[in-house]
């Protein structure tokens, strides 16, 4: 058996690390946080009516849990919450974490340098917050870091993780065909990964497929009373979300990374929250301790970002046209490493 390299055990290090610390943290916040994990074990435990408003207000008075708590998940996200529904929470929620922010710090290592740097990002809000609440933009965020460190090495496994991403996020990866346009084993593979789910989804019955959109559109009425962060919330006219359309198409379009991918999305979805944030936020560790080798206004979007400053619509604004600037070809002063590697599947690309 070949030995590991000195980064691998890094990179393994890290997300041990992390496995542990949530572990550790999450088993005292049973009861008191994750109301988004609680929300996905409930839908789970009652897979019959996931989408049944009435579990979850049982749940709320069950645990004096107060805010706007709906599922409004995909039936393919079922498959992933089901089988921690079978342990009990005290059990299923500090797994959850745990897990969720191992394969996170562990993807998120290969992007920063020094690898074990990626520690950091445990004290940023984005990723804490996302932790503690129990969100799935940690695995989906791993997920996505994966795909786009595979994409050239090993196409298929980028399409897989694509895929899963795709069947517990949507929203997330609106912008992958554009931004992956031309990888086309790649592409196929996300496909037949998301038709597979779908039909495996298929054993929580057909009707779950009905009742999600009754769910999505019953959700898009309680969304405006939600801290969201998406711009177009800033104006609710039909002309102002097609200007912050086209924002997000731009950057999918001239990014065609994790950039154009995370903040593409940000622009084009209905709502997004800080933590649907987290893909970015090793990138945007990266971008602040090498500012020399990135450009200040990456660096400087980077930190706004890991400091938590992006929490309303206009900060997202900012955020997104920052970093369509940052990346325009023609305002940029040097080529950036990004450029230089664009053809490679370096760890390091931004």
């Amino acid at each position: 058996m070949q030995a590991l390299t000195s980064e691998t055990r890094v990179h393994l290090g890290v997300a041990l690390g992390a496995f542990v610390v949530a572990y550790v943290l999450s088993t005292t916040r049973i009861g008191h946080g994750a109301p988004d994990f609680y929300v996905f074990w409930t839908a789970a435990q009652h897979w019959r009516t996931p989408y049944d408003p009435a579990i979850i207000a049982r749940l709320q008075a069950a645990i004096h849990l107060g805010g706007t708590w709906p599922f409004a998940y995909p039936p393919t996200f079922l498959l992933l919450a089901w089988p921690f529904a079978q342990l009990p929470l005290t059990i299923a929620y500090p797994l959850w974490s745990g897990l969720s922010c191992g394969v996170f710090f562990y993807a998120a290592a290969h992007l920063v340098r020094p690898a074990y740097a990626a520690a950091l990002l445990a004290i940023t809000p984005i990723v804490f917050f996302a932790a503690e609440l129990g969100q799935t933009s940690l695995p989906v965020g791993a997920a996505m870091i994966g795909a786009w460190l595979s994409r050239d090495s090993r196409p298929a496994l980028a399409g897989v993780l694509l895929g899963i991403a795709a069947c517990i996020k949507p929203q997330a990866l609106v912008l992958a065909p554009i931004v992956f346009l031309g990888r086309w084993r790649m592409l196929g593979w996300m496909m037949a990964t998301g038709a597979a789910l779908v039909a495996a989804s298929l054993v929580f019955g057909l009707q779950r497929w009905v009742e999600w959109p009754h769910a999505l559109a019953a959700f898009n009425t309680l969304v405006p009373a939600t801290d969201r962060i998406n711009p177009s919330a800033l104006i609710a006219a039909p002309w102002w979300a097609a200007i912050v359309g086209a924002l997000g198409l731009y950057l999918a379009v001239t990014s065609r990374d994790l950039v154009g991918l995370v903040g593409g999305a940000l622009c084009l979805a209905p709502y997004a929250h800080g933590y649907d944030l987290a893909p970015l936020t090793p990138l945007a560790l990266a971008w602040l301790l090498q500012r020399r080798t990135y450009g200040w206004g990456l660096a400087i979007a980077g930190g706004a970002l890991l400091a938590g400053l992006v929490a309303t619509p206009l900060a997202g604004l900012l955020l997104a046209a920052g970093l369509a600037m940052a990346k325009a070809p023609w305002l940029r002063a040097k080529p950036r490493p990004d450029d230089a590697l664009a053809a490679a599947p370096t760890p390091y690309e931004a």
